[in-house]
């Protein structure tokens, strides 16, 4: 009876391990390789930026592009750091044989703006994400995609402040950056409202509403631009945050979080 037994075990034992075998192939072909890993010397160009792309898995490569198009393995392979010497958009995808290829992964380079003198705020970030103090928003630094990088002010109410250039000057007009991180219930701006004078003058008002987000979407940077096409040497600036997580959300009806790393004075 044992003898018997014996052979079928071992049927089984191959049958299944071949089996496996297939299902381990299959699984192989369906896992995704990870995102380069970006890292630029500075985002806001004064003169001259480096940016690098690392990825630490043997046999994969880095592709990437400038013109706004998602790489491809026929776009430009990443072999070295890059020069940056002018703004624009770089995106990077990963590559490997037996692997799906990575999401995409960008970075903004920005022209560096007119100084801003001082900036007073009327209202105030939270205690627990207060950036690096007052003028966060104009220290020349960008925040990464993970909210508690010190470079972020973080409000869950109006966000509203005044700014002052030392000499007017013309602005052709203010770039605010912001995180979008619906899943850690950081939303985008509702509307920006920017007043604009000189010496405290008659003020000349522009509103800006945004689209507002329709379901969770993945840890992004991003900026609005606000025309101002005057000179100028004081900005009333009004962010308003969603003041109310929609439904779709898991946390509707919650306050929602506005996340600002940079203003930048475009001239």
């Amino acid at each position: 009876m044992k003898l018997k037994v014996i052979p079928c075990l071992l049927a089984i034992i191959v049958f299944g391990c071949k089996k496996g075998s297939e299902n381990l192939f299959l699984q192989q072909d369906q896992i995704q390789i990870v995102q380069p890993r970006l890292e630029a010397t500075n985002q806001l160009i004064d003169s001259v930026a480096y940016l690098t792309a690392s990825l630490k898995i043997d046999g994969s490569k880095i592709y990437y592009t400038t013109n706004g198009d998602d790489p491809t393995e026929q776009s430009k392979a990443y072999t070295a750091p890059i020069k940056i010497l002018k703004p624009g958009v770089y995106k990077f995808r990963a590559y490997h044989p037996d692997w799906k290829k990575s999401d995409v992964v960008e970075t903004t380079f920005y022209k560096s703006g007119l100084p801003i003198d001082t900036i007073t705020w009327h209202t105030t970030a939270s205690d627990r994400y207060k950036g690096v103090g007052a003028m966060t928003l104009n220290n020349n630094k960008k925040g990464t995609v993970d909210f508690k990088d010190n470079q972020w002010l973080g409000f869950d109410t109006i966000a509203n402040a005044t700014l002052y250039l030392k000499n007017k000057a013309y602005v052709k007009s203010l770039t605010i950056g912001y995180l979008s991180d619906p899943g850690s219930w950081i939303f985008p701006p509702k509307s920006v409202k920017i007043r604009t004078s000189v010496n405290g003058g008659p003020f000349k008002d522009k509103t800006i509403e945004l689209q507002p987000l329709e379901s969770i979407t993945a840890p992004t940077l991003k900026h609005i631009d606000i025309p101002v096409n005057d000179t100028i040497n004081q900005i009333l600036v009004e962010v308003k945050n969603v003041t109310s997580i929609p439904q779709w959300h898991e946390g509707k009806g919650n306050k929602a979080w506005l996340f600002m790393d940079e203003w930048v004075l475009n001239y």
